[in-house]
């Protein structure tokens, strides 16, 4: 349930920025597990209008679909359908609380939706809850496969990121540091075996370089970041790019910023193993 964003509302516009990125550091994890991929059962939370869950479904057909907002599931749904697969489930539900049995998932995928379900100043109480179930619905040596961004990436991963810095700050909070997110995650009965980093992919692939991009509300919609600015903030991200464009600087300023972003990436992977029953 994300704490800020209408999903319901953005999920007209969503798929027409962004795509499964990193979908082969998910399935690469997916396939070292040891189980048959045909019984594999993987839980996508937060599955949003399930561009990771239909390519998932390719190889590991036995995928649930859970997500709060009904218009994301939608299209999840709409996807599995027009693909004429009968293997996806699709669940409405609050990922902080699994409403599933114990022991029943061999995978638990979590692509770019945990900031959504914390307010800054919390503790991440809410995060908490998440793994808390995904240990508990997860069978023994079961692998939690988390997307996320780091703090570094959140300032410098994109290339308009010094343009939006209040929204900025106001995100960050909602984001683990990574020491956090080991701290949460070993208290679950987690331990992280790996984090991957790839920097040469861009989140929101279609339009990225279009010195325009920001202007239109369907690319701004692809990024969350833009629902925590003000309307005046906005307005003033926007005149700042068109005074860059006027002076010809804009197309010089997004070079030198994606140099930063090709050095530490927009996004990681991180992926944890159960190492214990926890109680609840």
């Amino acid at each position: 349930m994300s704490k800020y964003t209408d999903y319901d509302s953005v999920s007209v516009n969503y798929d027409k920025t962004r795509k499964a990125v990193g979908i082969e550091i998910v399935l690469g994890f997916l396939a070292s597990l040891p189980q048959p991929a045909q019984g594999l059962r993987v839980l996508d939370a937060g599955c949003g209008t399930g561009n990771y869950a239909t390519l998932i479904q390719r190889w590991f057909p036995r995928v649930v679909c859970l997500d709060f907002s009904l218009g994301m599931l939608k299209k999840a749904k709409d996807k599995f359908e027009a693909l004429r697969s009968q293997e996806g489930a699709f669940v409405q539900a609050d990922m902080t609380h699994l409403p599933f049995a114990a022991g029943v998932f061999d995978a638990v995928v979590c692509n770019q939706s945990l900031h959504h379900i914390d307010e800054p100043g919390t503790d991440f109480k809410n995060q908490r809850s998440f793994f808390k179930h995904a240990n508990r619905t997860l069978k023994p040596g079961g692998a939690v496969i988390i997307n996320t961004i780091t703090h570094e990436q959140l300032r410098d991963g994109v290339w308009w990121g010094d343009l939006i810095k209040p929204a900025v700050e106001r995100m960050t909070g909602r984001f683990t540091s990574n020491e956090k997110l080991d701290e949460i995650l070993r208290a679950a009965g987690f331990e992280i075996t790996d984090q991957i980093v790839p920097v040469s992919t861009i989140i929101q692939q279609v339009g990225y370089f279009d010195e325009d991009a920001l202007h239109r509300k369907e690319f701004r919609d692809g990024d969350s970041h833009f629902s925590l600015l003000t309307a005046p903030e906005l307005q003033d991200t926007l005149e700042r790019i068109d005074r860059m464009r006027a002076d010809g600087q804009l197309g010089a300023y997004i070079a030198q910023r994606d140099r930063l972003r090709q050095r530490i990436g927009q996004f990681a992977y991180f992926v944890a193993r159960k190492t214990r029953e926890i109680s609840s």
